[in-house]
């Protein structure tokens, strides 16, 4: 900035004096885009100056106008009169600023106003960026000024297209009187803007109560329609103001008007969070199940904002809970879940939201609450028994808090889950006390798994960390069973083998000794009867092969099995094989390869040389491939759907002793039938061991996976 205009800006006369005197240009310095009599237009002793060495008067810069803009926007009257003697255009404008008459009006002067009309400024001049004077006046409340600009003839009803009419301004500044005065001079009080709707609009959206009666009293339409804004009501609504809604429905105001943007007044008073309008609007016949263009009804809205108390009005007075028509959107409970607010997703799925807990299309709660990172909300969808397997994808797990709850929850058992929901709701009168770390046990007929000899049963039981087992209950008096198992159980790392059951825990009381063992879904025997015949042929090679892998482990500690059927396969919940039951099972010592036994075992599964003593007095030899040969008929059980390969259960032992398979033709499958045959030979060595069937072409090429819920942690 060059010295002149310095000294201009400061109003230091002599300064500009001495260097105009010294051949400085009056209109030749320029600051950005801004010439030195605009700097002048404070002081007008320098203005005279300039003007009297040749400033130019209408010099017009593109940021702040002509030097009477400046004058004008200062509110000096006297440089504003001095400038127009000189010719200054009073109707000079610029883009950016508008008029010199726009400026008065906005500096809030009504002398300089008044003089600038007098001397022919444009009372109706607008720009599209700027408003027209009478719609400044409006809005900065100045009656007086509004009569001047009236009185010469300006415009009430002009229109901009940003902000409509001046009575709108008006309406939103709460003047009463500027309205009163603009009504009795033609203002039009259903004035329509595409942007603003009409002047009632705009004092409903700013709370003027007053000025909403006036407008109404004079004719305003309390159902005029705005796209973007809907009805004045909508704006009472937002505005939060009860007394303004109160006024509009009871002079005609339609409770239930929609537009394809804003939805129903009781949508708006749900977002906004008003208890009190949404009270009154139900009460006078608010639809509670009114839907806009995108499907939302008011308790969608409610939901989304997290108020529990609006969400229990507006189903106490009957909004719909679920979404059975269209199951593409959001259900109410996924945006329940969401919003993150545990209470409300509770209440829903207290009054019938649970139709959708696992009723979805696209949108699933469970998969929001756990992305979300929302907790409490996916304990609650838990406590309601949302199906975790039903996802599809992995679960993004918004924190580990959530991840471990999930993997404690894949762990709990689908088919015993009834079992296990009585179990916890028992009284401790009812439970049993068996010692730590069981914390819920009940010898309850309605509790149990399953029964064995001797009085032996298997029930439901709850750990102290909440893991879900099975606890096995025999009497003391068929202790040496129960030892042996024991001794069995203590010698198997299942961490080691998955395809065994694991054993977590022995305790007893004066009565019984409990053994705890990880909880199972169901016994090979009853999952092979629940499927289909097509299911047993794509999965039946891999359960097989875990079978195998699970005598092959065994037989690596030197454990001989002995009673393998196919209820001592039991299923897990992941549809993997888990051999149990090792009451009659027998350890190997170093250098043995046979025990001599007695001829134990179950009917119809014993292998062929322990049938050959059945009726006798001495022992028989019983090998590892003796446990290969029964696993060769519990395949077959598995191929076939529950049939055996020794025929019916009248001719099964003879046919065994005889090796006489004669079921064979059954598996049309010859790979199968080729490995199954070989797996059941009659004579002991020309069977395999369990890792040399497991070596069989037909087993290596088959995998052990099954579909796993994918855990994952949040990127976020």
């Amino acid at each position: 900035m060059s010295k002149l205009l310095i000294a201009a800006e400061t109003g230091n006369f002599y300064e500009v004096k001495r260097l105009i005197e010294h051949g400085a240009d009056a209109n030749g310095d320029i600051f950005c885009d801004v010439r030195l009599l605009h700097f002048a237009s404070g002081l007008l002793k320098i203005v005279k100056y300039l003007v009297e060495h040749g400033a130019n008067v209408n010099l017009n810069a593109f940021s702040v106008g002509s030097p009477l803009q400046s004058a004008v926007s200062s509110g000096s009257l006297e440089i504003v009169k001095y400038l127009v003697e000189q010719g200054a255009n009073v109707n000079l404008n610029t883009l950016s600023v508008g008029s010199h008459l726009q400026s008065a009006v906005a500096s809030g002067s009504l002398k300089v106003v008044k003089y600038l009309v007098e001397h022919g400024a444009g009372v109706n001049i607008r720009f599209c960026t700027v408003d027209s004077p009478l719609h400044n006046a409006a809005s900065s409340g100045s009656l007086e000024i509004v009569k001047c600009l009236v009185d010469h003839g300006a415009d009430v009803n002009c229109e901009t297209f940003t902000i409509g009419s001046p009575l709108q301004n008006v309406a939103s500044s709460a003047s009463l009187e500027i309205v009163k005065y603009s009504g009795e001079h033609g203002a039009n009080v259903n004035f329509k803007s595409c942007s603003l709707g009409s002047p009632l609009h705009s004092a409903a959206l700013f709370g003027s109560l007053d000025i909403v009666k006036y407008l109404v009293e004079h004719g305003a339409n309390v159902n005029f329609k705005s796209c973007s804004l809907g009805s004045p009501l909508h704006c009472a609504v937002l505005f939060g103001s009860l007394d303004i809604v109160k006024y509009l429905v009871e002079h005609g105001a339609d409770v239930n008007f929609n537009t394809l943007c804003v939805g129903s007044p009781l949508q708006s008073a749900v977002s906004s969070g008003s208890m009190e309008i949404v009270i009154y609007s139900v009460e006078h016949s608010a639809n509670v199940n009114f839907k806009s263009f995108s499907l939302s009804s008011p308790l969608h809205f409610a939901v989304s904002s997290g108020s529990l108390e609006i969400v229990k009005y507006l189903v106490e007075h009957g909004a719909k809970l679920t979404n059975e028509e269209n199951l593409d959107m959001p259900t109410i409970l996924f945006l329940a879940c969401e919003g993150g607010n545990a209470s409300v997703v509770d209440y829903l799925l207290q009054h019938g939201a649970t139709k959708d807990l696992n009723n979805w299309k696209l949108n699933s709660p469970l998969r929001i609450a756990c992305e979300k990172g929302h907790t409490a909300v996916v304990q609650t969808l838990l406590k309601y028994n949302v199906d975790i397997r039903k996802e599809k994808e992995p679960l993004t797990c918004g924190n580990n808090e959530i991840r471990n709850i999930l993997n404690v929850e894949l762990k709990k058992s689908v088919k015993h889950h009834e079992k296990i929901q009585i179990l916890k709701g028992m009284d401790n009168v009812k439970l049993t006390k068996v010692g730590s770390p069981v914390k819920y046990f009940s010898p309850q007929k309605s509790l149990i798994l399953g029964k064995g000899s001797m009085g032996t049963s298997v029930y439901v039981g709850i750990m102290e960390d909440g893991a879900e087992v099975a606890v096995k209950r025999i009497l003391k008096q068929e202790f040496d069973a129960a030892q042996n198992e024991l001794e069995i159980l203590s010698r198997i790392d299942a961490s080691k083998s998955p395809f065994i059951v694991s054993y977590r825990k022995c305790l007893e009381d004066a009565t019984f000794v409990y053994i705890v063992l990880d909880l199972c879904e169901e016994t090979l025997k009853e999952h092979v009867c629940a499927q289909r015949l097509e299911y047993l042929h794509d999965h039946g090679p891999r359960m097989i092969k875990e079978i195998l892998s699970g005598i092959e482990f065994l037989h690596s500690l030197k454990i001989l099995h002995r009673d393998l059927k196919p209820s001592n396969v039991l299923v897990d919940l992941e549809g993997h094989m888990r051999l149990a039951d090792f009451g009659i099972s027998r350890v190997l010592n170093e250098e043995e390869t046979t025990v001599r036994t007695g001829a134990k075992g179950t009917r119809d599964w014993m292998p062929t040389e322990v049938i050959e003593i059945v009726d006798k007095e001495e022992k028989g030899r019983f090998k590892k491939k003796s446990d290969v040969q029964v696993a060769g008929m519990i395949a077959f059980f598995i191929s076939t759907k529950g049939e055996h390969p020794f025929g019916s259960a009248l001719e099964r032992m003879i046919n065994i002793s005889k090796g006489n398979p004669i079921n064979l033709d059954m598996l049309h499958d010859l790979q199968v039938r080729k490995f199954i045959s070989w797996l059941i030979c009659h004579n002991i060595d020309d069977r395999p061991y369990a890792h040399e069937a497991l070596a069989d072409p037909f087993m290596v090429h088959v995998t052990n996976s099954l579909r796993k819920i994918g855990l994952q942690k949040s990127c976020i």
